[in-house]
C-alpha cells in the first residue's frame, strides 16, 4: 500500500514538472512570435524610409526609421538611417531659425527654435544623438530676450489698460518660454486675480452678498491669498447673514407637546444645513421681541422695525394637525394544498412510480397598518422690514403595513388554491399550482412581520416636517 502511494506521488511529481515546462515553452515561443513581428515591423518601415530618403522626404524618411527603431532597438540600419536623416532634417530647421534672425523677427526665431529644439529631444529619447548648429544657438539666445522684453512690456501696458484676459495670455506665453523671467508669476498672478476680485467687489457693492461671498471664496480657495479679499469675504458673510429666531409655534393638534418636539426638531435642522449665510440666533432675544411686541400693541404705538438686532428673520408657526393611529392586528385563515411527491411500486412489475398528492391544510394571514398624519404652517417674516420671506404649508403622511403568514408545517411545499371541504373532492376545489401564485404565496411567509411603532412614526412625522421647513428655508435666496 504505501509503494502505491509512493508511486501516485512521483506520478504527480512529474505532471506538475511537465505542465510547468510546457507552460515555460508556451511563453518562449509567444515571445518569439512577437519578437519576429516587431523585427519584421522594423524592417518594412526601414524599407519605406530608405525610399523616402533616397526622393529627398529626410524628415518622412527620419520619422520611418524612429518608428523603426522603436519597434526594434537593436536594428543598426534603423539607428545610423536617422542618424543621417534627423540631421538633415536638423539643419533644415536650423536655416528656418536663421531667416528668420536675418529678417529681424525675433518672435519666429524663438519659436522655430523651440521647434527644433522639441524635435532633437524627441529624436535623443532612441538614443541617437543629433546636433544644433551653434550659430543658430546663438541667433535664438540675442534673439530671445529681446522678444521677451517686448512681450513683457505689451502685457504691462494690456495690465494697466485693464485688459486682463490678453495680459494673461501674453504673461503665461512669457513663462512657458523663461519660467524664471522677471516678476511673470506676479504680473501673470494680478492679470488672473484681478478680473474674479473686482467682480467680487462689485458685487458687494451692488448688495449681491451671497454672489460676492462665493466669487470671492473662488477666488482664495483657487489661487491663495490676494489683496483684501478674505476680509471683503467675510464681509459679505456678514453682510448677507440671515440670522433666525425661532419663535414658539401655536398648538392646534390633538398632540399637547407635539409643537415642542417639532421646534426643536426645526432649529437642529437648520443649524445642520451648513449654510453660511444662515443662522439661528439666541431663544432670549425671540422672546424679549416677542414680549416688546405685545407690549407696545397694548399701549397702541407701532413696533419700530429692527427692533430685534440679533434676529434679522422670525420663524412662526402652527401646527394644525398631529395624529398617530395604531391599527389592528388582523388574522385571517386561509385555504391551501401541501404537495407531497410519493412513490407507487406496481405489486405485480415492482416497477416504480411518482406521483403528486394535494392534502388540504389551513394557514394564517396577518394584516396591519399604523399611520400618522400632521400639518404644519409656517411664516419667515423679516424683522426689519416686516416681509414675509418664506411661508408654506406642509402635509405629511406617514405609514407602514405589514401583511405576513405563517403555517404551522413547512410552508415550502405548500401551493395555493381554494378548497370546498376538507374531507372530500369539490368542483369548485382549484389547486394553483404555477410559479407566479407559488412565489407570491411563499413571499407571506419571508415577509416582515414587525411594524414601525407609533413612537417611530411620531419621529419620522416631525422630522419630515422640519426636513421640508429647513429645505424650504436653505432655498431662499434674496438675490434670486
Amino acid at each position: 500500500m504505501q509503494g502505491r502511494r509512493q508511486v501516485k506521488y512521483k506520478k504527480v511529481i512529474l505532471m506538475e514538472r511537465l505542465s510547468g515546462h510546457f507552460s515555460s515553452v508556451f511563453f518562449l515561443v509567444l515571445l518569439a512570435i512577437l519578437l519576429a513581428g516587431q523585427a519584421c515591423t522594423s524592417k518594412r518601415l526601414v524599407k519605406q524610409a530608405r525610399n523616402l530618403e533616397n526622393e529627398g522626404f529626410y524628415e518622412m524618411a527620419a520619422e520611418n526609421y524612429f518608428r523603426s527603431l522603436r519597434s526594434n532597438p537593436g536594428n543598426i540600419e534603423a539607428a545610423t538611417g536617422l542618424r543621417r536623416t534627423a540631421q538633415r532634417t536638423i539643419d533644415s530647421k536650423a536655416s528656418v531659425v536663421n531667416q528668420a534672425y536675418f529678417s529681424g523677427n525675433d518672435r519666429e526665431t524663438v519659436y522655430k527654435y523651440l521647434d527644433m529644439l522639441s524635435y532633437q529631444e524627441r529624436i535623443g529619447g532612441t538614443g541617437v544623438e543629433i546636433l544644433i548648429p551653434s550659430q543658430t544657438l546663438s541667433f535664438y539666445e540675442e534673439s530671445k530676450p529681446r522678444f521677451l522684453d517686448r512681450s513683457f512690456e505689451e502685457a504691462r501696458l494690456l495690465l494697466e489698460e485693464e485688459n486682463f484676459s490678453q495680459a494673461e495670455s501674453i504673461f503665461s506665453e512669457i513663462k512657458r518660454i523663461d519660467p524664471l523671467y522677471q516678476d511673470v508669476d506676479r504680473f501673470m498672478r494680478i492679470s488672473s486675480n484681478e478680473p474674479v476680485y473686482r467682480k467680487g467687489t462689485e458685487q458687494l457693492n451692488s448688495g449681491l452678498f451671497r454672489s460676492a461671498y462665493q466669487t470671492f471664496t473662488s477666488l482664495l480657495e483657487n489661487h491663495g491669498a490676494y489683496k483684501d479679499a478674505k476680509e471683503l469675504r467675510d464681509d459679505a458673510l456678514l453682510k448677507g447673514m440671515l440670522t433666525i429666531a425661532v419663535g414658539d409655534f401655536d398648538n392646534r393638534s390633538g398632540s399637547r407637546s407635539a409643537h415642542i418636539s417639532l421646534r426643536n426638531r426645526i432649529i437642529s435642522e437648520i443649524i445642520n444645513l451648513g449654510n453660511p449665510f444662515i443662522r439661528v440666533v439666541d431663544d432670549r432675544n425671540t422672546e424679549v421681541f416677542l414680549k416688546e411686541q405685545v407690549l407696545a400693541a397694548g399701549l397702541g404705538k407701532e413696533m419700530k422695525i429692527g427692533q430685534l438686532k440679533a434676529a434679522r428673520a422670525l420663524l412662526t408657526g402652527s401646527l394644525t394637525g398631529f395624529d398617530i393611529r395604531e391599527g389592528r392586528l388582523m388574522r385571517s385563515e386561509k385555504k391551501a394544498f401541501l404537495k407531497e411527491e410519493i412513490t407507487i411500486e406496481d405489486s405485480a412489475t415492482g416497477e416504480k412510480t411518482t406521483e403528486i398528492v394535494y392534502h388540504k391544510v389551513t394557514y394564517h394571514e396577518y394584516r396591519r397598518e399604523n399611520r400618522a398624519s400632521g400639518s404644519f404652517q409656517y411664516q419667515l417674516s423679516s424683522t426689519e422690514t416686516g416681509v414675509v420671506l418664506v411661508s408654506g404649508v406642509i402635509d405629511l403622511n406617514p405609514a407602514d403595513q405589514v401583511h405576513y403568514a405563517t403555517f404551522e408545517g413547512n410552508p415550502k411545499d405548500l401551493v395555493p388554491g381554494y378548497w370546498e371541504y376538507s374531507d372530500r373532492n369539490s368542483a369548485r376545489d382549484n389547486i394553483q399550482d404555477d410559479a407566479v401564485n407559488i412565489k407570491n404565496l411563499q413571499g407571506l411567509f419571508s415577509a416582515r412581520q414587525t411594524i414601525k411603532t407609533a413612537e417611530i412614526l411620531q419621529k419620522e412625522l416631525t422630522g419630515g416636517l422640519a426636513v421640508a421647513v429647513s429645505r424650504a428655508i436653505n432655498e431662499y435666496n434674496p438675490e434670486q
